[in-house]
């Protein structure tokens, strides 16, 4: 039960952290930039979140899932097995990285005029992203352990 607590904990900060940070005007204005910049089209972007579907808004509730449970079972679980929160900072950063770079390397090969500094932006967003879900959640069950 503990565990599950963990997980949702894990899906619903992965959640929050990704769509405020997707969302704020700087990180909107700098994809737009960069894609002005190279002549891809804003459409290449994707749907503005108002013309979204139920197979788009799957598809997030579902990477969310397997992205809270890859954390909760590679690093959150194993830091806290060994009371160790640097095992999470480390299992997630690479597994936000390795989740990244699997879907921002075939759109950028996919994809003419593509900005290629997004591909490294991109890796660097997921990895960061993971390592402060897992690092907050593995610090309050540790913390809650203590108690």
């Amino acid at each position: 039960m503990i565990k599950l607590v963990r997980f949702i904990a894990a899906f619903l900060t992965y959640a929050v952290i990704d769509i405020v940070w997707n969302f704020l005007p700087p990180v909107m204005g700098m994809y737009e930039r960069l894609h002005d910049a190279t002549g891809s089209p804003r459409e290449m972007i994707g749907k503005p979140p108002e013309a979204w579907g139920g197979a788009e808004i799957l598809s997030i509730l579902v990477f969310f899932l397997l992205i809270a449970f890859a954390n909760s079972y590679l690093a959150i679980e194993p830091a806290i097995r060994e009371n160790n929160i640097f095992r999470a900072v480390k299992n997630s950063l690479a597994i936000g990285c390795a989740a990244y770079a699997t879907y921002i390397a075939p759109v950028f090969l996919s994809i003419a005029n593509w900005p290629v500094a997004l591909v490294p932006i991109d890796i660097i967003i997921g990895g960061c992203l993971s390592l402060i879900t897992s690092t907050v959640v593995t610090a309050v069950a540790l913390r809650l352990q203590k108690s």
